[in-house]
């Protein structure tokens, strides 16, 4: 082909069409757009609230990669509303942060009914979010309504979750993913301890930590929720835990009966948990959820070097009378050093009808206490089929 051809063609196709042997063939391409926030209007130790709404409210026709370079860039009270198709990648060294007891909510808007109604397609790889304590709590949180196709990748968040809330509502959502991130510290309110990192939980205004005007809500419960290979852990002072670890995940009420649905396909797994706070009342557990179907806690490390044990460790509760908790695993995990004054893990209802729960499967889990006391599962009720209820391990932690 000669090269006068070849430029012929070449600028056919960049004009976006090209006709060989009589059939026009369309050649279609987005672009993507890349945007560095420092060339954006973004700058270290400033107030990058607007600037960086300004950078998303900017970019929102195409799929946007947010680039974040090394350096400290703070953040003050408000929200940072999002858009479908961000993709936010950090630098080794860089961050957003916020002080002086600010609340700041990346928040996903959602305009419409519906798990369509909201975002989409968002990708945070190697964020950090970092709080302070100093004058007050800061923090930050990621609050989801009817969200979907969401992805946190190697993240941090250190000393940034609210004293009466969480890092992640998922409220409604659906298709999130939370993999090898690291969560430091909770400094609760002594009001509501039981907070979890990570709630997953149904489309409602009660369950979100900041409200958008004009979001649309309808109670669809959230789904498809993958919490992998990620780490909670206290932070240290001199004296020992500073703040325990948070809670890592679960949600705590249901709206409407359930009518709308049940909060189902939860997968908590390869994650490790190290001296969260010892929760003492009874209708809380480390990990909790009330009425759930497909549920898998399998591969965790909970370990408690430092801290008492809580009632519960594990505590998955029935309330509704006409809804039965389906196809419950919990396998693989090991505990140590964990010292519950109720029992590891408590299968809960107030109805106490036969089925309550069906498809429980605790296998293959290992306890390594240092009294070996509490009961490692129990039932408010007599659970109706234990027959997949095996092979747990108790051993003496001397023996180990």
């Amino acid at each position: 082909m000669s090269k006068k051809i070849r430029l012929f063609l070449t600028g056919l196709i960049t004009a976006g069409a090209i006709t060989v042997l009589g059939l026009q063939i369309s050649v279609q391409g987005k672009a993507a757009t890349f945007v560095n926030v420092r060339d954006a209007g973004m700058s270290e130790r400033t107030d990058n609230n607007k600037a960086l709404q300004h950078i998303i409210n900017k970019h929102d026709t195409d799929q946007t990669t947010i680039y974040v370079p090394k350096g400290s860039y703070y953040f003050s009270k408000g929200v940072i509303k999002l858009h479908s198709n961000l993709t936010f990648e950090f630098a080794k060294g860089a961050s957003f942060r916020i002080h002086h007891g600010q609340f700041l909510s990346f928040s996903y808007p959602s305009p419409r009914k519906g798990y369509d109604g909201g975002v989409k397609n968002v990708t945070w790889k190697n964020a950090s979010f970092i709080g302070s304590d100093v004058a007050g709590q800061s923090s930050f949180v990621q609050s989801m309504n009817h969200a979907q196709n969401i992805t946190f990748e190697d993240c941090y968040f250190y000393n940034a979750e609210n004293p009466e809330g969480h890092y992640f509502d998922i409220d409604g959502s659906r298709y999130i993913r939370i993999e090898n991130t690291t969560f430091f510290g909770f400094n609760s309110s002594k009001a509501r301890p039981y907070k979890e990192a990570i709630q997953v939980d149904y489309s409602n205004p009660v369950a979100m930590s900041y409200k958008i005007d004009g979001d649309k809500y309808d109670n669809l419960p959230s789904y498809d929720i993958h919490v992998i290979n990620n780490r909670f852990m206290p932070i240290r002072n001199s004296d020992g835990i500073r703040y325990y670890a948070p809670n890592p995940i679960g949600e705590h009420t249901i709206y409407n009966s359930g009518k709308a649905g049940i909060i189902h396909d939860i997968y908590f797994s390869g994650n490790e948990v190290v001296d969260p706070q010892p929760l003492s009342n009874a209708d809380y557990g480390t990990v909790n959820f009330d009425a759930i179907s497909n549920l898998w806690i399998t591969n965790n490390r909970f370990y408690n070097y430092s801290s008492e044990g809580p009632v519960n460790y594990i505590r998955l509760n029935n309330p509704l009378k006409d809804y039965t908790m389906n196809n419950i695993t919990i396998s693989n995990n090991e505990f140590l050093n964990v010292e519950p004054t109720g029992q590891f893990i408590l299968f809960d209802t107030r109805t106490k009808h036969h089925t309550s729960f069906k498809g429980v499967r605790v296998m293959e889990n290992v306890v390594i206490p240092l009294k070996n006391k509490a009961p490692f599962i129990q039932g408010s009720f007599n659970i109706p089929d234990t027959s997949n209820i095996k092979d747990n391990t108790v051993l003496d932690a001397l023996s180990r």
